[in-house]
């Protein structure tokens, strides 16, 4: 196993520290060494005695001088080494107390000292790395779960995309082709089920938000709060779009478009209507006053509407409820369309068709459950009056008694 840098670092201080003992242990045994030979060992004449007296006290010098030059020189060093390991050991004790271990002390340590704290510390940092390695497997999985999340938001913002995409193109389809009522059931009831789905999925993104919230940083919090966005724009435009193919199932239910989609009790009526083009005004109302006593029909009101128009004035608007106030229960309530000669018939053929559903609708909105409505369009007419086109321009809204 390679030596990490805490463990030379000791090892270094060790090592200086056992060479200043030697050192000291030298320079001690040199001092002695030399004491003990300049002692005499036998008796001498006088004059000669104090010759050697002499030369052993210079020698004594000598010998003094020098150890103490060389303990000098031994002191410096290990004032030196003395400072390199304080400041080895300074540094250690950072780096040790940066990785959470505590620093070591001042005095000296001996060895199986230090090599059973080198092993303690070996220890821990053996068990910190393991530790580090568990939680870097939690940060992996909890890595790979929030993919796994992240992949099912995208694909749950492309299937709305794609699924947004198939109503627009149903809509459309629908509203060109002119579907009949059974069709526009199926996508209405098509639509509320998607609209359904939408909120459950809508739901369960709202609860992932809620749990990610304290589990993720800000980016994955507002990389998944502006998917939920997303989805909820989404159902938002799938709920709108159910508003408007009620309202087109509504206009499909109300509006017949030929004979054949007529209640029973209005058949009468249009066929009689329809038979009327291109008499006089003043036939036309004897034929309103039979219409009165034969088949218990007559008109509420006549609307009348600009060229080219299908919108209502507000003052029709603001009738038509007194108008439904007079219609009894289970009585039929009948708009009819019409549209003047001037322009192509078939758009005035459009044209007194639209006329007869706005009607309708408004009357729709203000009658009262056991009341019925329905819409149908003659088309351009003269009837009203020939010299003024205008005049033709009209809706008749019929009150049909029950029989």
């Amino acid at each position: 196993m390679p030596e990490t840098p805490e463990k030379s670092a000791e090892s270094t201080i060790a090592g200086k520290e056992a060479e200043l003992v030697k050192q000291d242990a030298a320079a001690n045994d040199a001092l002695d060494t030399h004491g003990d030979d300049a002692a005499p060992k036998q008796a001498i004449p006088t004059f000669v005695g104090v010759g050697l007296l002499v030369a052993a006290i210079l020698v004594v010098v000598l010998v003094v001088m020098n150890g103490q030059k060389k303990k000098a020189e031994p002191e410096e060093d290990r004032s030196a080494m003395k400072a390199e390991v304080e400041a080895m050991r300074g540094e250690l004790n950072r780096q040790r107390m940066s990785m959470g271990l505590r620093p070591l002390e001042n005095g000296g340590e001996s060895i199986d000292d230090i090599t059973k704290r080198l092993t303690k510390d070996a220890e821990s940092i053996v068990g910190l790395a393991h530790s580090f390695q568990g939680m870097l497997k939690e940060k992996d999985a909890a890595l790979d779960a929030k993919n796994g999340e992240l992949i099912t938001s995208e694909k749950l913002r492309q299937s709305f995309a794609s699924e947004n995409a198939r109503l627009q193109a149903e809509l459309s389809r629908l509203l060109v082709s002119g579907a009949d009522g059974d069709l526009a059931k199926k996508e209405v009831a098509e639509i509320k089920g998607q609209r359904d789905r939408l909120a459950a999925e809508l739901a369960k993104v709202q609860r992932d938000l809620a749990s990610a919230a304290g589990g993720r940083s800000q980016d994955e919090y507002a990389d998944l709060q502006r998917q939920f966005n997303e989805a909820k724009r989404s159902s938002d435009f799938f709920e709108k779009r159910v508003k408007e193919l009620e309202a087109e199932l509504a206009k499909i239910r109300i509006f017949a478009k030929s004979e054949n989609e007529l209640l029973p009790a209005a058949v009468e009526l249009f066929r009689t209507l329809r038979g009327l083009e291109g008499t006089k005004d003043s036939d036309n109302m004897t034929a309103y006053s039979d219409i009165g006593v034969k088949l218990g029909a007559r008109v509420l009101r006549t609307l009348d509407f600009p060229t080219g128009s299908s919108e209502l004035t507000p003052d029709d608007i603001q009738a038509i409820p007194g108008l439904v106030e007079q219609v009894e229960e289970g009585d039929l309530i009948l708009v009819v369309g019409y549209a003047s000669t001037t322009g192509n018939p078939e758009s005035n053929r459009v044209l007194s068709s639209d006329r007869a559903t706005a009607a309708a609708q408004a009357v729709s909105t203000a009658k009262r459950p056991g009341q019925l409505v329905q819409a149908v369009y003659i088309g351009q007419t003269t009837r009203f009056g020939g010299s003024s086109p205008e005049r033709n321009q009209i809706c008749e809204i019929w009150h049909i008694r029950k029989k």
